[in-house]
């Protein structure tokens, strides 16, 4: 391990011992300087009788004497690793609503259909059998957006089965698959005594198949966009290509990690992707507001329409920028507005531009908003139960936004590592033993110890780390070090990836204690 490496780890932690708010250990332990050199001593004999670990840590980082910080991991993490997954479960058709035999689960029925589909054209392009069951469906729109937001879907907020069918570029738009697809769910409806509409039509003017609600009157249309498979199609855009958008596109099944992994998308990537999707859809929206059709839109949408999903609209870009309230407000004015349209289009338009413009000088703003919502997405999507996910405490003046809990087998792991690196300072040891849980936070700048308010106390530390302390990341840098043949053994990535978190989490415990934080 390179001397340069193994003295910037102990520069770095045992200058945080000496730390002008740990007023406290220094009185009990001495002078801040003889702290320091003992922290440095007893860090510097844990590194050089543990090879690997240092080994590991050397490995992980690119400029080795340089720093410890995320940005300059030599292994940046792949955000397909932690893909914002919703289950299949909460997209059902209430036979209470549609009448039918039973309760229909929505992504199954699309599935049996596509797969259906997929058979019938094989018999001629044998090619294609392969692609039965793994071919990736993505219910999308207000149906994604309603079972993310409120986990299960909410059929007066919805009006239209959005789903997006990426096929195999052996089947073409022009091929007679979607239509063929829609006589297949046809027939399923009809299985589950479900009794289409068949009176709509969708933009090419073909029969849309419908069901009608029994408790609204409404019909909800399904409509099928077809994309093609292309390598390396999850990096594009959502609405273009079908690519990757933790806001946008949900996968209630595994046929589309594969994909996923194989994208390579980053975070820096995401966050840019995020932004011009965000100002497209705003652009489109400002556009549109008033219903200025053209081209052959004017043939399909009317004035109304826009005006409709005006709220609808504004509701998913204020999710897009982490502004809940904000959210919660246009889905009830959506809802719930009984006024006229040039009301309707005075309040979508006016009352919330300002904030949700995306101009050129706020463009700063907006990334960290985009990267803070998509933290909670992706936080929410792996523990789903967890109620603090998402919650924003106060922490030295500033808004904190809690994420979830760091992996119990990195906590434990670092924990011990810590215990033993810190013998000589119970207190320390103790504080993080004292402490409930080791959480992500985004807006967070450096390691701290916090006291949720009701749920006890923990240790945060900022959010780019939940992609570092995951068994993904892991796999990531093995893969990684097959490729350089640097002999290392996951054990050694786990220890090293444990000492890491042991330093994070040994610079919160030294900065004045746990606050006082107020989840809101």
């Amino acid at each position: 391990m390179k001397e340069q490496f193994l003295n910037e780890l102990v520069r770095r932690y045992a200058r945080s011992k000496a730390l002008p708010e740990n007023r406290a250990m220094v009185t009990r332990h001495g002078s801040a300087n003889s702290n320091g050199w003992s922290v440095e001593e007893t860090l510097r004999a844990f590194l050089s009788r543990s090879p690997h670990v240092a080994g590991g840590l050397e490995f992980l980082f690119q400029n080795a004497g340089e720093s410890t910080a995320f940005e300059s991991l030599r292994m940046q993490p792949l955000v397909a690793a932690h893909r914002n997954l919703v289950g299949a479960e909460p997209f059902l058709l209430p036979k209470e609503r549609f009448g039918g035999a039973q309760d229909v689960a929505l992504v199954a029925l699309v599935r049996n259909a596509v797969d259906e589909t997929l058979r019938a054209y094989a018999a001629t392009s044998p090619q294609l059998v392969e692609y039965v069951g793994k071919t990736p469906i993505s219910p999308y729109g207000s149906l994604g957006l309603s079972v993310s937001r409120w986990g299960q879907v909410d059929w007066d907020y919805i009006r239209d089965l959005d789903w997006r069918i990426f096929l195999p570029p052996q089947v073409g738009h022009d091929s007679g698959f979607k239509s063929e697809l829609e006589r297949t769910l046809t027939q399923e409806l009809y299985r589950y005594e479900l009794h289409p509409v068949l009176g709509g039509k969708d933009v090419q003017g073909l029969p849309q198949v419908q069901l009608r609600d029994n408790r609204t009157d409404e019909a909800h249309g399904f409509h099928f966009y077809l994309i093609a498979m292309k390598p390396g199609f999850a990096r594009g855009n959502i609405h273009l290509d079908g690519g990757y958008s933790p806001h946008f596109a949900y996968f209630p099944e595994n046929s589309m990690d594969e994909h996923l992994e194989a994208a390579h998308l980053q975070w820096p990537d995401l966050i840019m992707q995020e932004r011009q999707d965000y100002i497209d859809m705003f652009n489109q929206l400002s556009f549109n507001i008033f219903g200025e059709n053209s081209g052959e839109d004017r043939l399909y949408k009317t004035r109304g329409w826009y005006l409709h999903k005006a709220f609808k609209w504004y509701a998913t870009l204020a999710r897009w920028r982490g502004l809940s309230s904000l959210e919660e407000d246009l889905l009830y004015q959506y809802e719930h507005f009984r006024g006229s349209e040039a009301e309707l289009s005075y309040l979508a338009r006016y009352r919330y531009y300002a904030r949700m413009t995306p101009s050129p000088q706020h463009l700063d703003d907006v990334d960290r908003d985009l990267a803070r919502t998509t933290s909670i997405a992706y936080a929410q999507a792996r523990n789903g139960e967890d109620p603090l996910i998402g919650k924003q405490i106060n922490v030295n003046g500033g808004e904190v936004i809690v994420l979830e809990t760091v992996a119990e087998s990195f906590r434990v792991a670092a924990g011990k590592l810590l215990e033993e690196i810190e013998s000589s300072w119970p207190d320390v040891v103790n504080c993080a033993r004292n402490a409930g849980q080791v959480r992500f936070a985004d807006n967070l700048a450096a390691p701290c110890g916090v006291d949720l308010d009701g749920y006890g106390q923990a240790i945060l530390i900022p959010a780019e780390w939940s992609m570092v302390f995951c068994d993904s990341y892991v796999g990531q840098a093995m893969k990684k070090a097959a490729e350089e043949k640097r002999g290392l053994v996951e054990e050694d990535i786990r220890r090293a990836l444990a000492a890491l978190l042991a330093f994070l989490l040994g610079a919160a415990q030294v900065r004045g204690g746990y606050g006082g934080a107020r989840a809101d």
